[in-house]
């Protein structure tokens, strides 16, 4: 199965798509009054390009067959969701799903019909509440449901799409681990294949985001939505602030820019502090960090794994609270050389 963006000349095959499966998958829960008024196989086509167009949408493809396709708007709400009729329980709702979350805001609403009511509750959502919804004088029963998003919620700003990182952007994050000058000042070895890159992303970016919170972000293009480098800020006690970019995209402001979003969100989700490290030979991730509002706390000496190279730090360390002296002390304790440096800002 592929998953691809929309594109305007599956519309027509969308509302065909559509029609059908309301009237055989929905048909169990709902009369064939109610069915007619749903999907009475007039659907305005333009209109209907007009507002896939305007959220995210994309389209689940079987050889050459659309056997799926869902949206979500800007502001989490999640319009249709629909699988071919000849299509069921191969987990393509699944799949369109799992994609359509990874734009979502802090919370996603949908409006469930009785037939896709328990689908949404099995993958978290809650039940607002039932209504009527009335079409051309006849009544259809569904439910608003609500998602509430605290793993790598979707942050936007004036040039990028910060968001959860995905099986089909391998390509994408192969070229991101796989540069050695990218990864020079990291703690893993460069990726050599793809199937290494399988699976680091299972181990790194996957079984996190089944965690119940956590913000493991891609750093994508508005453009292309394609990801050109990673942030994430981790959930031990550190709170620890990672990033990487792609070099023909340094010097851009872009690291800065994603940053500035990320730290309102973790901030605004209740985190006290955010801590950053980085390895004295490369200052301008140092930079970085100034340009964030971080301070300068301390050096300190460690053996760093995998690679197994004596590296010093600098630690900076960005408090939230009213805290203002607080010092996260675990490297400095957990060091035999530590020291506090002149540095100039």
């Amino acid at each position: 199965m592929l998953i691809r963006n929309y594109t305007p000349s599956d519309c027509r095959a969308l509302a065909e798509l559509f029609y059908h499966t309301v009237h055989k998958v929905n048909a169990r829960d709902y009369s064939k009054e109610q069915l007619d008024v749903w999907a009475d196989g007039k659907v305005n086509l333009e209109q209907w390009n007009q507002t896939l167009q305007a959220h995210y949408s994309i389209v689940a493809v079987e050889g050459d067959t659309i056997a799926g396709f869902g949206d979500i708007d800007k502001t989490g709400y999640l319009d249709r969701l629909y699988v071919h009729k000849d299509y069921q329980r191969r987990g393509i709702a699944t799949a369109i799903c799992n994609e359509l979350e990874i734009m979502a805001p802090k919370n996603i609403i949908t409006h469930a019909s009785i037939t896709a009511k328990p689908f949404f509750e099995k993958r978290g959502y809650k039940v607002v509440r039932e209504q009527q919804v009335e079409r051309q004088g006849i009544f259809l029963t569904n439910y608003v449901m609500e998602k509430y998003v605290i793993n790598t919620p979707f942050l936007e700003t004036g040039r990028l799409l910060l968001r959860k990182f995905t099986e089909q952007d391998m390509a994408a994050l192969f070229a991101i681990y796989s540069d050695k000058e990218v990864n020079q000042y990291l703690p893993w070895f460069p990726l050599k294949t793809m199937e290494e890159a399988a699976v680091f992303w299972k181990e790194q970016y996957h079984d996190v985001y089944i965690r119940d919170h956590a913000y493991q972000y891609a750093i994508c293009l508005k453009s292309n939505n394609i990801p050109i480098g990673y942030i994430n800020v981790s959930m031990d006690d550190s709170h620890d602030l990672g990033y990487g970019l792609r070099k023909d995209f340094w010097h851009k402001g872009i690291v800065t820019e994603a940053g500035r979003a990320v730290i309102e969100r973790v901030k605004a989700d209740g985190l006290s502090y955010i801590t950053a490290t980085h390895d004295i030979n490369d200052p301008r991730s140092g930079g970085v960090m100034i340009q964030l509002g971080m301070q300068y706390q301390y050096s300190y000496e460690e053996q760093w794994q995998p690679k197994d190279i004596l590296v010093t730090f600098r630690m900076y360390q960005l408090n939230f609270d009213h805290e203002k002296d607080r010092v996260y002390k675990k490297y400095w304790d957990n060091s035999n050389v530590h020291f506090i440096e002149d540095i100039p800002i």
